[in-house]
């Protein structure tokens, strides 16, 4: 992960790929992203029964709440190149 100051001081970069656009994220949504309810419980004893099995749910729930709905976001394939 590489983090820029803004989207067009990442496009400046040499090695900038411009398919990676659709990788760009924002700091807080990326905070909100790493704070939906099933993460601030890590640390419960019942976390991996009472609160993993939602995570991969809210991520996908918050994920589509932001916009980011593009195959790299929900962890989708590529359609194959024809």
């Amino acid at each position: 992960m590489n983090l820029f100051r803004s989207e067009e001081h990442a496009r400046r970069w040499s090695q900038f790929e411009p398919r990676s656009e659709e990788g760009f994220i924002a700091l807080t949504e990326l905070a909100g992203f790493f704070g939906t309810e099933s993460r601030r419980h890590m640390l419960d004893g019942d976390y991996l029964s009472s609160w993993y099995p939602r995570r991969a749910a809210e991520r996908r729930a918050y994920l589509e709440r932001i916009g980011k709905t593009s195959p790299f976001w929900m962890g989708t394939p590529d359609p194959p190149a024809s």
